[in-house]
């Protein structure tokens, strides 16, 4: 699948889009489910479509393999300097049925999570250097890094405490997370602290993606197309042998770099009057009042023209021009 065939496709869908590369900020628990590798192979693919700037990846998870799963991810797609953190002090854990024969079979540089600094920090030393306003901070996992980066001091990178740095340089914040209107869902509630905290303090626009948005897109057969030495294919074929898989963490992945444009505007909307709240158990409800600027994605229509792009960017291969 070369690149001119996924911009194609990108272009097809967002006819309307003509802003610049949107500068992205990716925080993943690659560990359990893997559409966090479709979510990462997506924004990769859309990077090189130039449709995304990667500034940074994390990891918001204490298994000793996701960090070095996502680095051989960013290796396969060109990008083994992209900045990478990983949660510092208490996080979630649990086994990952892909991350330990990806970080074993593909190439990387991160020699263990050890080695990794803290994921807060990264963001710190990178939100210091972009334009103000200009940041956008997707999540497809617990919210434990965005917890911690909220409350770092100053340091040698900015004077600005966490969450005076993020009002300052992030312009949204993505977050696939929760149910809606109310519910349970995993991101929130496998550290329902953080995600109370970092949802209940964060000072810039937020948009959910919920479980029903994902819930629906169905990806992973087609990357029985894709070369077999991949780590995307591979990670599917590890997970449940090249099935379909849902697309949750793909759909905030979208949102980031296109928001309500092209497809995406044909296919979604926005709830945008009140504000989730999270309580400590990560349980989430709508309320219609404070309102906050806060937003969740609603479905206008099937999202199959969704479905395919999201596909069509897992069969990216890097470097076919």
């Amino acid at each position: 699948m070369r690149i001119n065939v996924f911009l194609s496709c990108v272009l097809a869908a967002f006819a309307v889009h003509a802003a610049a590369r949107e500068p992205v900020i990716f925080d993943t628990d690659m560990m359990g489910d893997v559409d966090d590798v479709g979510a990462a192979a997506l924004l990769h693919a859309l990077a090189d479509a130039h449709e995304a700037k990667i500034l940074a990846t994390g990891v918001c998870v204490k298994n000793p393999w996701s960090p070095l799963c996502l680095d051989a991810i960013n290796t396969y797609y060109g990008r083994p300097d992209l900045p990478l953190g990983v949660v510092k002090g208490p996080a979630h854990d649990r086994e990952s049925k892909y991350a330990q024969k990806i970080a074993e079979e593909f190439p990387h540089a991160l020699k263990s999570a050890g080695d990794a600094p803290d994921a807060a920090m990264v963001y710190r030393q990178v939100l210091a250097a972009q334009s103000d306003g200009s940041v956008v901070m997707v999540s497809v996992g617990q919210l434990t890094n965005f917890r911690n980066l909220l409350k770092t001091g100053p340091d040698q990178y900015s004077h600005l405490v966490g969450t005076e740095l993020v009002k300052r340089k992030v312009r949204l914040w993505v977050c696939m997370g929760g149910r809606f209107p109310e519910g349970k869902e995993a991101n929130l509630i496998n550290d329902g602290k953080a995600a109370a905290y970092a949802i209940e303090h964060w000072p810039t626009p937020i948009v959910f993606s919920g479980w029903e948005i994902g819930n629906e897109i169905m990806t992973g057969v087609g990357l029985a197309a894709a070369p077999p030495a991949t780590p995307i294919r591979r990670a599917y074929e590890l997970y449940n042998g090249l099935k379909n898989r849902q697309s949750w963490d793909q759909t905030a992945v979208l949102f980031a770099v296109f928001g309500l444009e092209g497809v995406l505007a044909e296919c979604w909307g926005l709830h945008s009057n009140g504000c989730l709240h999270v309580n400590e158990d990560g349980s989430n409800v709508w309320r219609e009042s404070p309102d906050k600027e806060h937003s969740y994605i609603v479905k206008k229509t099937p999202p199959d023209k969704i479905t395919a792009l999201i596909a069509t960017g897992m069969l990216h291969v890097p470097g076919k021009q």
